[in-house]
């Protein structure tokens, strides 16, 4: 069972990966463009260059995202494992139940979620045109989980398990 907060975060995400705008930024552009009679579907003038300041479009799946998404997956592996080592040594686990943890299948499903849901992010960002910001989610994951594995492979034995 999710902790409410745990619950609460989830539907956010879910609800604002389904909120956007239906039509895409450039779908937006074009539709500017039409004079004022023209039928729908129908262009005035040729879609203008972005200016040199601007966000050229390009592919999701190019080499820096591949790393990054390598990176990501990378983390959740040492989520993954890092958990278990703290777990055998005594530990509980805080943001999830112990039993979840201690289910390994159920528990590698949760890691898989997050890799996917990640991605699913980042994607929702490169449709919406925030192509730094897009980079930028697989980024923080990336330091946010290392952060978390670094802690957990250096806990020593609980006091519970027989430890200092």
């Amino acid at each position: 069972m999710l902790r409410p907060s745990a619950s609460f975060l989830l539907a956010l995400l879910f609800s604002s990966l389904t909120a956007g705008a239906q039509s895409t930024p450039a779908q937006r552009l074009s539709n500017a463009k039409r004079k004022p009679g023209a039928l729908p579907g129908s262009m005035a003038t040729a879609p203008a260059p972005p200016a040199p300041g601007e966000n050229k479009p390009r592919r999701f799946f190019n080499r820096t995202n591949l790393a990054l998404f390598t990176g990501v997956a990378a983390a959740r592996v040492l989520d993954f494992t890092s958990t278990e080592h703290f777990r055998e040594r005594g530990h509980n686990e805080v943001l999830l139940t112990n039993s979840i943890v201690d289910n390994k299948p159920l528990f590698a499903g949760i890691e898989a979620a997050g890799f996917a849901v990640s991605v699913a992010v980042a994607y929702w960002l490169y449709r919406k045109g925030h192509y730094k910001l897009e980079r930028w989610v697989s980024i923080a994951h990336i330091a946010a989980a290392g952060a978390g594995d670094a802690r957990n492979y250096t806990l020593g034995s609980s006091t519970a398990a027989g430890g200092p």
